[in-house]
């Protein structure tokens, strides 16, 4: 991952099961600045039993069970695989959340994904967490609907064969996410928590939760796109329109510049007005050469370019070697 915020376009199932539109979202994010486009895989048949069910926010995408909503909505190994080379080929990342073992072996032996992501729903998934402990790559874990427990008990399989480097993302799983639960003071809580990158994945509208989230100190950003939010589907409402989604990167690379750096430093441009707004030592009279400076012969006044008011101890009790008018400032080599 790099220095500045990791953001990586959601797309999940929002192509509807189409190779065509899932290129088309590819092509329109080319040029974006996005760091990574990710998609999820599932074998249906591995994911669900007979007993699965809609959840609400599912339940408008027009299918009578889950699991035909899953397979509607899925693209091939193939078509993933060429995805990926896609990706590739614009210098995009390409990601992936799987859902079973069969999918996670087949995008870490033949799609070679750089960084594995884990989604929230897989957090208890022992089988999942056991196989990437084996596995040597950076690590994304979603957190939502996760309680601290939770996460530490993830971490600890995760880490079982050797300490991976695991980013951790703050999530609500909510689709979409309401304001009033989405608790972006998590994010600092969670990187003290467990002394981790932490980043923010959104299911809320609109972009001020993630820059919110930028601004709490998270290092990736995830955010659900899709061509249009008038498409039939699950994710489709819950998700942002890609021009949308441009605009946003737009808004975390300026906000990264107004962040800056953390160590308190003076910019040049303050050193300009630093010279006009500061003040230093100047005389209250006329000063003739040889005379000892007292507290009644100095003054403090603007520009601030001669002795600082913090080094008048240092000052009384010189000698002046000049003739110095009243109102003028001291400099140090008037001085013995």
């Amino acid at each position: 991952m790099c220095n500045k915020t990791y953001i990586i376009a959601e797309i999940g199932p929002n192509h509807n099961g189409s190779f065509f539109l899932a290129q088309k979202i590819i092509k329109k994010l080319k040029n974006s600045g996005v760091n990574a486009i990710k998609f999820q895989l599932a074998n249906p048949d591995l994911v669900y039993s007979d007993d699965a069910f809609l959840a609400k926010y599912q339940k408008h995408s027009g299918v009578s069970s889950i699991k035909e909503m899953s397979i509607k909505n899925q693209l091939t190994k193939e078509q993933h695989l060429k995805l990926s080379i896609l990706c590739k080929k614009y210098k995009i990342d390409y990601l992936c959340s799987a859902f079973d073992l069969d999918s996670l072996n087949f995008l870490i032996k033949r799609v070679k994904v750089p960084i594995i992501k884990i989604p929230s729903g897989e957090i208890t998934s022992i089988d999942i967490l056991e196989k990437i402990s084996k596995i040597k790559k950076k690590i994304i874990l979603s957190t939502g609907m996760s309680k601290i427990d939770d996460i530490k008990a993830a971490l600890k399989i995760l880490n079982r064969n050797f300490k991976k480097e695991i980013t951790l993302l703050h999530c609500v799983s909510s689709y979409p996410a309401s304001n009033n639960n989405l608790n972006l003071n998590l994010i600092k809580k969670i990187e003290k928590i467990f002394n981790l990158p932490v980043g923010y994945s959104d299911h809320s509208l609109g972009p001020r939760a993630c820059l919110a989230a930028v601004a709490s100190g998270a290092k990736v950003i995830e955010k659900h796109v899709t061509l249009s939010r008038n498409l039939k589907g699950p994710d489709h409402k819950s998700s942002m329109k890609i021009e949308d989604f441009k605009n946003l990167i737009k808004e975390i690379r300026n906000l990264e510049i107004m962040m800056g750096k953390s160590m308190k430093d003076i910019s040049n441009s303050e050193k300009e007005i630093q010279k006009v707004a500061r003040k230093s030592i100047v005389s209250t009279i006329d000063l003739k050469k040889g005379t000892i400076l007292k507290k009644k012969h100095l003054i403090y006044k603007r520009p601030g370019i001669g002795i600082s008011p913090m080094l008048i101890k240092k000052i009384i009790g010189k000698k002046i070697i000049i003739n110095l008018k009243k109102n003028k400032l001291i400099k140090m080599n008037y001085l013995k």
